[in-house]
């Protein structure tokens, strides 16, 4: 029997026992590749001091050295990290790099015993800068191979920035090969002078398991949702790049054509106060509703119970949650940034330009309004799925893997 490839994958984002929703675009596509690698994850956390009073991360001081989720090693090498109340966002990429040394000077030694006790033959990272310096350490210390995914903001924003551009740019031009969710992050990366690289376009997408169309009216039931109002559906972090504020001040456009919609935004963040208000100040409370953090069950039935989903972002990789809506059935409004044009065809959605309130609120109303072809929709889902970026993956993996044999025949 031929034997399961051993993968070290290095995370900055996992799901953990004290925040499960963390990041499951990149724990769907580890179960995705359980059938066929041997898989152990390395995700550096913070370190908090088991003191209850004046410490609001507390909780975290009792996460475990090593927890298993879904049956897989995850390993918590504790690291110093700066409460994120402290940050001035034009500072954030200077704390984000000396961030980046604390955790991998904490990782370094866990990283190499599992090397040296499990013998992994691929090095997976899932980020530019503490993943990155930890990947690079193994590659070069015990000659593994070395491939990074990328994802969005690590390529558009980081690897341009002062402090963090000198890890992103270290990371990138020492891997074996770079994974991109999209076209627009190759090109992003090629602009900074990296166009002799290994490229592969693999986009994670949605776990068609979890996200299956179901019946709209049914689903609203289980909900207790309205059956008789359009309803349109936000699924994110609240922070500025994902552009809510411009979503909320489309349904106060919107209203003036068509009263009868009611916007469900789920998830939270650093500015789901200033969004509250906002809906407050526009008279909206009784057509936008904040539903708070979702699992991705209870997305999926959301996602279910709406007749349009939407995604305003001022910037984005290529947006798993756009795949997920396409697999239960359902069009899309998204802001034409980065990889969203790669995904969203004129069969399955809108595109909108970004910061744009007006055109937002008049291509949701057009989506609300068109009869679409659900068997399209669920075709691109499929075509964007977990199950598909496993195979290619697989598919690399193999790749660099008989080349390692073969070197080391010669």
């Amino acid at each position: 029997m031929k034997r399961k490839i051993r993968l070290l994958v290095i995370t900055h984002s996992y799901p953990t026992k004290y925040n499960p929703i963390a990041t499951t675009f990149i724990s769907n596509q580890v179960e995705g590749l359980k059938k066929y690698c041997q898989i152990k994850v390395l995700f550096p956390y913070l370190y908090s001091p088991k003191i209850r009073l004046f410490n609001p991360y507390y909780k975290y001081s009792r996460m475990p050295e090593i927890e298993k989720v879904n049956n897989i090693a995850v390993y918590h090498p504790k690291y110093f990290m700066f409460p994120r109340i402290l940050f001035v966002p034009k500072f954030l990429n200077f704390f984000l790099f000396i961030e980046s040394m604390f955790s991998y000077l904490a990782s370094k030694k866990l990283a190499d015993t599992i090397v040296e006790e499990w013998n992994p033959d691929i090095i997976y990272i899932h980020g530019l800068l503490a993943d990155g310096l930890i990947g690079l350490r193994l590659k070069r210390k015990y000659n593994k191979p070395l491939l990074v995914n990328v994802w969005g903001e690590d390529v558009t924003k980081f690897s341009k920035e002062m402090f963090s551009k000198s890890l992103a740019k270290l990371t990138l031009k020492n891997s074996d090969a770079i994974i991109s969710q999209s076209s627009f992050l190759k090109n992003e990366i090629n602009r900074v002078g990296l166009t002799k690289k290994k490229f592969f376009i693999i986009t994670t997408g949605a776990l068609l398991s979890n996200f299956k169309a179901k019946n709209k009216f049914k689903s609203r039931e289980i909900l207790n949702l309205p059956k008789n109002k359009k309803i349109i559906l936000f699924v994110g972090h609240l922070i500025p790049r994902k552009g809510v504020k411009y979503l909320i001040r489309a349904i106060k456009l919107l209203l003036k054509r068509d009263k009868n919609v009611l916007c469900c935004i789920i998830g939270k963040g650093n500015t789901e106060n200033s969004l509250k208000k906002l809906t407050v100040e526009l008279n909206l409370e009784n057509y936008v509703k904040f539903l708070g953090e979702k699992n991705s069950k209870e997305v999926a039935k959301y996602m279910n119970a709406c007749d349009i989903f939407v995604l305003p972002s001022l910037n984005e990789g290529l947006p798993v949650v756009l795949c997920e809506a396409l697999a239960c059935g359902k069009p899309v409004v998204a802001t034409k940034v980065a990889g969203t044009p790669e995904l969203v065809n004129k069969d399955v959605g809108y595109l909108v330009r970004p910061k744009d309130a007006n055109d937002l609120a008049e291509k949701i109303l057009l989506a609300l309004n068109k009869k679409w072809n659900k068997e399209k929709l669920l075709k691109r889902a499929r075509e964007f799925s977990v199950t598909n970026s496993v195979k290619k993956l697989m598919g690399v993996y193999e790749s660099f893997l008989k080349g390692a044999a073969t070197r080391n025949l010669l």
